[in-house]
């Protein structure tokens, strides 16, 4: 949801192409696409919750890849090719992470590439970072997972 919206917020909802690219970004494609392997071996010993664990570490290093690069300073700055190529590497990275968290989660995972807009998400695709065309529109964002007020779950269950 939050790099979808900034992808509507910088680029009209387009994604991008990739036109700065540091080391960082290297950082977390390695990270991204080494995840496949990490997976298959997880669940070849059958350590299924270590296996989703593996997913979502993507998930935990685009919300740190977002705090290192800033994209809202990138944006302010005028720095438009790194802005691309940092909005690019998060929307790929979520789509192969979803591609990957597909059997455990299928009806998150169908949300997440209706968001894209993606029709890439054959578990081949995992393997290799690029595989979301730019130039694509993305689909409106919207919470995947609603945030439960903790009070009111607590409440519901004294009941």
């Amino acid at each position: 949801n939050r790099t979808i919206s900034m992808a509507y917020k910088y680029f009209d909802g387009i994604v991008p192409e990739v036109d700065a690219k540091e080391e960082i970004d290297n950082e977390l494609i390695d990270l991204v696409v080494s995840c496949y392997k990490k997976v298959d071996e997880k669940m070849d010993d059958l350590k299924v919750a270590d296996a989703i664990d593996e997913i979502f570490e993507i998930f935990r290093r685009c919300n740190k890849y977002i705090d290192e690069t800033t994209p809202w300073i990138l944006a302010k700055e005028g720095n438009i090719k790194r802005l691309k190529t940092v909005i690019y590497n998060l929307l790929d990275s979520i789509r192969i992470g979803a591609i990957l968290l597909m059997p455990f989660l299928p009806d998150t995972s169908k949300e997440i590439f209706h968001q894209l807009n993606v029709l890439n998400t054959q578990i081949e695709t995992t393997k290799k970072f690029y595989g979301i065309e730019p130039g694509v529109k993305l689909n409106e964002p919207k919470p995947i997972f609603v945030r439960i007020d903790k009070e009111e779950c607590l409440k519901n269950i004294q009941k």
